[in-house]
This record gives C-alpha cells, structure tokens and sequence, in this order.
C-alpha cells in the first residue's frame, strides 16, 4: 500500500497527539514520519554499445554528508538498462543501511516516468528490470523518485562512467 501527501499528512497530525499512539508500533510509526533527517540517493547507468561495456554508479547522502557510494562494471547493456540497474542496486543499499525513507535522483527522465506509472513500459527486457526496482520499492516506507538535469548529478555519472571503464582493461 501506497499512502498520498494528504494521507500521510492526516495521518501524522492523527498521530501527532500521544492519546492516538496506544502502542509502541504506532510510536514508531510517528517517529519515522517525523524524522527530520535527510536521505538522499543519486543513481546514473553508462554504457558504450560499440564495447559492450556499461557501468553504474550510485550515492547516498544522510543530512547532506555521504554514507555510501557504488561504482559496478555491468557487461553488454544499453544506456536505460544500466539506469534501472542503479537504482535497483541503490534500492538493495538503502535497505541494506536500513534507510527506509529516501529521496532519489536520476537523470534519466524514461525510468523516472516509467516508475512513477507516467511511461509504459514496453520492452520484455526492461519490464523485467522494471519488475526487480518495484519489488525493492516495496520494502521502502517512503520514497519520492525525481528527475534532475546531468550537471546537478556529476558525481553518480563519474561513479557510472568509472565503473564502466573497469570492463576494459
């Protein structure tokens, strides 16, 4: 189940009173809506057709201060493939680091939209990755998945673009 802004905010103001919260679960329920810390995921794929080689590459940031980055050779995938492949390898962290509310960022506006129900998704191959990210969604409590522009995700393209590069030694 997905809640919408007004009813996570109805929610939290139902919770906002202690009376409401009769028991421990719904405490920390309250807690975690409350939370005032920042968790912040940047993802970027690379990929060179002509060398069959693909990278990925990923950060995640707490209050603004980096706790975790990747960098992975991927052989054989297109450009998109490689996208989906970092943000499921950067979903499988945040879980993995118990960062279970994230604001994520790409600069691939086509996954962007395809998981935000914008896009279909119509290629076997890319379903299937399509599949792999929202069975990782799911074990999220929250989550907002944003487009940004290139420049302002410099460091996730140099992780992907590095990561890339290890497949042609």
């Amino acid at each position: 189940m997905r809640l919408n802004n007004n009813e996570i905010n109805a929610l939290k103001a139902l919770l906002s009173d202690p009376k409401n919260r009769i028991d421990e679960s719904l405490d920390n329920l309250y807690n975690k809506m409350t939370s005032k810390s920042e968790v912040s995921l940047y993802i970027d794929g690379a990929a060179d057709l002509h060398s069959k080689t693909a990278g990925i590459g990923g950060i995640i940031t707490k209050d603004g201060e980096e706790v975790y980055s990747f960098s992975e050779y991927l052989h054989d995938a297109t450009n998109n493939e490689a996208e989906y492949s970092a943000l499921i390898t950067g979903l499988k962290c945040l879980i993995q680091l118990k960062l279970f509310n994230a604001n994520i960022f790409s600069d691939s506006e086509l996954v962007v939209k395809q998981i935000k129900g914008e896009y279909k998704v119509r290629n076997p191959r890319m379903q299937a990755l399509y599949q792999k990210a929202m069975d990782q969604f799911r074990h999220m409590d929250a989550w907002t998945f944003s487009h940004v522009l290139r420049e302002k995700n410099d460091a996730a393209d140099q992780l992907a673009k590095a990561g890339r590069l290890k497949g042609k030694k």
